[in-house]
């Protein structure tokens, strides 16, 4: 994985002297939103839970196993149609997930050291009083310094995994890789974005 971080054209080079395996490729992207959940689950581990039912631990990883694959497919399949490259789109977007891996370490430090601190009441039952009770959890959540350092290293990170996509993407298809690593920044930064408004930021 050190190789795919700093040398992505050396990677992806001998990625090309083989067929496409797209698995491997959505093992990293998984690795990289389950560790990131389990970061955040970790920081918030001493407010209520805004799910009823169930231990917030196990909606983690079962959040995490649809959210890799739905993002990891919607990603992938937007930079295929930019880049014309077929199933090596699907393996690009999956390994350049691999800053994400770093970030998602760093995240379960940070939340092991940096524990959302606040008083939240557990969430009621009424659900015409839930908007009201979310609003209060995220401003609690948003006010960590978990969240500070979860959103620096976020923006590092699509940076950096955008560099890889347009790498990669350049040796499959080297004239479409601005466009093919664009669109994926553009749609990275909008899900970021939409996760500060969300929190409050």
């Amino acid at each position: 994985m050190t190789e795919v971080l700093f040398n992505p054209s050396g990677f992806f080079g001998r990625l090309a002297q083989r067929e496409a395996r797209i698995w491997p490729a959505y093992a990293v992207y998984l690795l990289a939103v389950l560790l990131s959940a389990l970061g955040s689950q970790l920081a918030l581990r001493s407010l209520p839970s805004p799910l009823a039912i169930g231990n917030p631990w196990l909606w983690a990883v079962v959040g995490s196993l649809v959210a890799a694959l739905a993002m990891w497919g919607i990603f992938g399949f937007l930079v295929m149609l930019a880049s014309g490259t077929g199933a090596r789109a699907f393996e690009v977007v999956g390994w350049a997930a691999a800053p994400g891996v770093v970030t998602g370490l760093l995240l379960l430090a940070a939340g092991a050291l940096f524990p959302v601190q606040g008083v939240v009441p557990p969430a009621p039952s009424d659900p015409a009083q839930l908007a009201e009770w979310m609003k209060a959890y995220q401003a609690v959540a948003q006010s960590g310094v978990f969240t500070q350092v979860s959103r620096a290293l976020g923006l590092v990170m699509l940076i950096w995994s955008a560099w890889i996509v347009y790498t990669g993407v350049g040796v499959f298809a080297r004239s479409r890789a601005a466009l093919a690593a664009g669109v994926y920044l553009a749609l990275q930064l909008g899900m970021y974005f939409l996760g500060s408004v969300r929190l409050g930021g």
